[in-house]
């Protein structure tokens, strides 16, 4: 039993009511557990007190904590759990109950981190995740109804308990401790207050469309035929006022049921119209005396009627239950589910006119102690998504029992707030904001989305649609909101909504069309350009120029193949990279005004750094400077058709080709392999020519694609002029390139030149053979290969590279090997 049960569930009573005789000091220990067996708080904070002003002790400070959060004095419940939390003997449920009292009393950053502890202690339990996750809602909480409500505390309350109004006539009927008894002192013992009882205040101005001109007249006791000597409270009422539905203690014809612990516990009773009064009270047919049913709440139709009670078989303390009535008689009880219901209390439901139910909680994401919810009982009888009303109808204090007038402008709830009369009061709302509702629906079938969610800017409110497809939002006069709707499937849709120039209860219709959102893929095959086999383990990166930005990646199987599905209305780069391979990239392919059904395809092609044994196409593809074609150096036709990834037509690459011919001289396992450039000199010289821009930036690409490769750029002479002068001028010829790389942003510890004169040549071209020019041309060429890597990663598990043991490079300055 907690304060929550207490308070709200009406306050059991039990059936010792006096404290008992007074025992020797030595046992005031004992005495003040008995008195917590009886649920006499109040003379057990006393004992406890006067336990610890002489004596520190664990078991008194636990106790003493609960006693204070069952009274609902979240201060000294805060102070108290706080040193009890330290202890030994401390148990999870501390933690939790330490996190709730912080909580309400406004330090909702110091809960969390006892509402995570509990979580970790007790995973089973959603509350501490529940509670956690409501501190980071608390600013959305507190601002989401902004300027919305008038707030008013009532004329008619007391210095104690007085909750639960329900509407009546032209006023409303409450609960309230408010009789002392001057002839009969009656009080309980939980909290040294009087016995609850039903009450009624008349109203003026209840039935006017904004409650401008509300005010109220002296509250006098509702009924002498129900009101007995224990607690009656909780009020439900048909729409004739002919049938009454309230929560009483067990106490029929003057004499007391009691469970087994020897509890009076808590039942709801109806009772029909006779004349001027209520007749005999009947207990409804779901009552017990083993567990308590409380907080009655009748539909319009009179055949549902909602409660709460903690009978045997819920999700927490107390649960929210309904029965139907069936050919006159009440069902036996159904639990609402765990949507509704959680680990903690759900507490007074109320079943507004237009089938939203309210009832209060301190087990979903709230400001603190009990908050009030709402959800939408849907024709099949389950529920929209639930939603905490928010500031300023909740708090950080409990707030309870809402209802609402049939228009919803204006409506009564219960709280225990600071600035009231007394604990318990009964505040006023008044909405001062007029109703906007939301369609959403498909555009091209016309029919409602569900589900759809619906953002405001205006105090960031977030709906979800309901199987109308509608949501309603609040909008102050003279305000105007932009509101997002949004579904999976579908494509983002904005519109602005405005309330000037109109009144107080005029209704705006926003009609929302979505369109669905047209789906592509993006599929491909990375093949290893060596063998032209598909590769598989290459990690395919997507990245899209979208806003919100779009990026993808997936990991390729032994089949190469890759399948990506995208947004639209981008363009796309898309990037295969393997460990100890090149990467390959392609640019620019757009979704952009492309049909419903279209795929874009991209193969990617990887060249790898090291040699392999692997079985590669067996054709050598070089170019004939003189021809300027690239030619099958077996056959020395043009080349033709799909080769190393290359499509070549008659001795032209068909497209713009992204891949380095591999060279003819590096084809060893285990050692870098050398690409050639398409980069020749004349005779004698190691300027770049104009001709040779176009591959010096495809290296460029390249390199800044592998940013953290390093290359060596091998350069060649033909056999004529001696070994120590061609040396020297291929070394020039590297040189050019790198210093043509350096210019364009590659980092020289990056790239380093390497000539090797006329060692070795394509052909047969050596010294003392007679050949064409274009022979001699041939060679004349740059290479490059990969010789290392600067903590280079494996794409696919993150792993840094190491250098393979089999590379050799010349040492050099500024060199990372």
């Amino acid at each position: 039993m907690n304060k929550i049960f207490v308070k709200f569930a009406l306050i059991i009573v039990v059936a010792v009511l006096s404290s008992s005789p007074l025992e020797a000091q030595k046992a005031k220990l004992r005495r003040a557990s008995k008195m917590v067996q009886n649920l006499n708080y109040v003379d057990a904070i006393r004992v406890y007190n006067e336990i610890l002003n002489k004596k520190d002790n664990s078991e008194a400070k636990i106790n003493l904590a609960d006693c204070y959060r069952k009274i609902n004095d979240s201060e000294n419940a805060e102070y108290w759990y706080g040193q009890v939390v330290r202890l030994p003997e401390a148990q999870p449920i501390h933690s939790l109950y330490y996190g709730e009292a912080l909580q309400k009393n406004g330090k909702c950053d110091q809960a969390k981190e006892y509402f995570t502890n509990y979580s970790k202690a007790v995973p089973g339990d959603v509350r501490g995740q529940e509670l956690a996750k409501a501190c980071d809602k608390q600013k959305e909480l507190m601002s989401k109804n902004e300027g919305i409500y008038q707030i008013e505390n009532l004329s008619f309350n007391s210095n104690l308990d007085d909750f639960g109004p329900t509407f009546y006539k032209e006023g409303l009927v409450f609960a309230s401790e408010r009789d002392k008894g001057f002839a009969v002192k009656r009080e309980h013992t939980w909290t040294g207050n009087p016995f609850l009882e039903l009450y009624k205040v008349e109203s003026k101005g209840l039935n006017s469309t904004t409650c401008s001109t509300l005010s109220f007249g002296k509250a006098d006791k509702f009924s002498s035929e129900l009101n007995t000597k224990y607690h009656e409270a909780a009020v439900s009422f048909s729409s004739d006022l002919k049938d009454i539905y309230f929560t009483r203690n067990n106490y029929f014809e003057g004499k007391t049921g009691k469970s087994d612990d020897r509890s009076i516990k808590l039942k709801i009773y109806e009772a029909h119209q006779q004349g001027e009064a209520y007749g005999e009270a009947e207990s409804m047919p779901f009552n017990s005396d083993e567990f308590s049913t409380a907080h009655p709440s009748l539909t319009a139709d009179g055949n549902t009627l909602y409660f709460s009670s903690d009978m045997p078989g819920g999700y927490g303390g107390m649960d929210l239950y309904k029965s139907t009535k069936e050919n006159g008689r009440w069902s036996p009880a159904f639990n609402l589910g765990v949507q509704i219901n959680t680990e903690g209390n759900e507490l007074f439901p109320v079943i507004h006119k237009s089938g939203k139910l309210y009832f209060s909680s301190n087990g979903h994401k709230g400001l603190g102690g009990l908050d009030i919810y709402s959800v939408d009982v849907l024709a099949d009888g389950s529920f929209s998504v639930l939603e905490n009303i928010g500031f300023p109808i909740n708090s950080t204090d409990d707030d309870f029992s809402l209802i609402l007038t049939d228009d919803g402008f204006c409506g009564f709830f219960s709280s225990d707030r600071t600035g009231g009369a007394g604990r318990d009061d009964i505040y006023s709302i008044k909405k001062i904001a007029t109703p906007a509702e939301v369609l959403v629906y498909d555009a091209l079938t016309k029919q409602p989305i569900e589900g759809a969610t619906v953002n405001s800017t205006c105090r960031n409110n977030e709906r979800s649609t309901n199987i109308e497809g509608k949501a309603n939002f609040d909008i102050k006069l003279e305000e105007c909101c932009d509101l997002t709707a949004s579904k999976e499937g579908y494509n983002i849709a904005k519109i602005q909504a405005c309330a000037k120039g109109l009144n107080l209860g005029d209704k705006i219709v926003i009609e929302i069309p979505l369109f669905k959102t047209k789906k592509y893929g993006l599929e491909g095959v990375v093949f290893d350009q060596s063998t032209g086999l598909p590769l598989a383990g290459a990690v395919v990166s997507v990245d899209g120029n979208c806003k919100p930005a779009y990026s993808n990646s997936i990991v390729t199987g032994p089949d190469g193949r890759y399948s990506i599905e995208i947004p639209e209305g981008c363009c796309y780069n898309i990037k295969a990279e393997k460990l100890d391979f090149l990467t390959d990239t392609k640019d620019n392919l757009c979704t952009k005004d492309l049909s419903d059904t279209t795929k874009l395809f991209a193969n990617l092609f990887l060249q790898p750094i090291m040699g392999t044994s692997a079985t590669s196409t067996g054709i050598t593809v070089i170019k004939d400077p003189k021809t300027g074609l690239w030619v099958n150096k077996e056959t020395n036709k043009p080349a033709t058709g799909l080769i190393n990834g290359v499509n070549y037509r008659e001795g032209e690459i068909v497209g713009k080709s992204t891949m380095f011919q591999t060279s003819i001289l590096s084809n060893e396992p285990g050692k870098p392999v050398a690409y050639l450039l398409d980069i020749y000199y004349d005779f004698d010289k190691y300027e770049i020519r104009e001709e040779s821009e176009s591959e010096l930036n495809k290296l460029l690409k390249l390199l800044n694609d592998n940013s953290k490769i390093i290359v060596e750029i091998c350069s060649f002479t033909d056999s004529r002029g001696s070994n120590i002068y061609n040396k020297k001028l291929s070394q020039n010829r590297a040189q050019s390139v790198v210093t043509w790389l350096a210019n364009n942003g590659i980092s020289k510890d990056r790239i380093i030149p390497k000539g090797y004169g006329e060692t070795l040549p394509t052909n047969g071209c050596i010294d003392l053979v007679k050949c064409e020019e274009n022979k001699h041309q041939m060679n004349r060429r740059t290479e490059f290969k990969v010789v290392g890597c600067k903590n280079c990663k494996d794409p696919k598990e993150g792993k840094i590279s190491k250098p393979n043991k089999n590379t050799k490079i010349d040492p050099c300055l500024n060199c990372p090997f």
